[in-house]
């Protein structure tokens, strides 16, 4: 099985992280295919961002053509999921869905910790659009702008679990997120601080994707996420123009 994590930012440090954590959680026997995005923002901390980094998403997975069994979208505000899923005839997923949906078999309540609390309103909208805003307890951002994953993990380590232990004490949280792609390598150090499940969106992503290849459900080929049929672009990268020349 071969599985494409696109890192939707352009760092290709951030990549590499994820692309390590991705293959840890990988089943024996899944290649795990890494790609950074072309474009976009080094990190998504925005709205409009996003937006950015979903065109650049969809591209990132229509240049790998039909040599993927599956695709996970790793960056925690999901950019272009839903226009990939209508694309795309394999499946594909988003880590801070997969998170958040993972959170329920092991809670009655999460909660989400982030490192900025610009995108605390943005985690809120996207628990509303997946269906479990009644189980999210809280979503908080530490206060430490200038946190560094990956050059003090130790330092991080203790930031999140700060803000992660005071959701299980003052919002009652029995679960808690990791709320950032590159994020995902702290979990074990988070989780080692913390006295309930502590999941990463990277990990959650790839065992759903396996999951979701190995039922073998075929695509939509009615509704809002069948192929929108043959459209004229202008613009567009070949591979993604491809795509909208291609009949469904």
């Amino acid at each position: 099985m071969r599985v494409l994590v696109v890192n939707s930012n352009t760092s290709e440090a951030i990549t590499q992280s994820i692309a390590a954590v991705a293959t840890a959680a990988a089943s024996s026997g899944t290649i795990i295919l890494p790609r950074t995005a072309e474009y976009g923002p080094r990190y998504i901390s925005s709205r409009a961002e996003a937006t950015v980094a979903a065109l650049a998403t969809v591209e990132a997975i229509a240049a790998a053509g039909d040599q993927v069994d599956a695709a996970v979208i790793a960056a925690f505000v999901d950019p272009g999921l839903a226009a990939c899923r209508e694309l795309f005839s394999f499946p594909i997923v988003g880590v801070a869905e997969a998170a958040m949906i993972t959170s329920l078999f092991y809670g009655g309540r999460f909660a989400i910790v982030t490192t900025g609390p610009r995108v605390v309103p943005v985690f809120e909208d996207l628990a509303a659009t997946y269906g479990v805003a009644g189980r999210l307890a809280a979503i908080e951002a530490i206060e430490d702008r200038d946190i560094d994953p990956a050059g003090h993990p130790d330092h991080a380590a203790d930031a999140l679990a700060a803000v992660g232990a005071r959701c299980i004490e003052r919002h009652f949280a029995e679960v808690i997120v990791l709320g950032g792609a590159p994020l995902a390598g702290l979990r074990d150090r988070v989780q080692a601080r913390l006295p309930v499940p502590v999941l990463d969106g990277v990990s959650c992503g790839v065992r759903m994707a396996e999951a979701l290849v190995g039922l073998k459900i075929p695509k939509a080929r009615a509704g809002s996420y069948a192929h929108p049929g043959r459209r004229a672009m202008v613009g567009l990268s070949e591979p993604l123009a491809a795509l909208f020349e291609r009949a469904p």
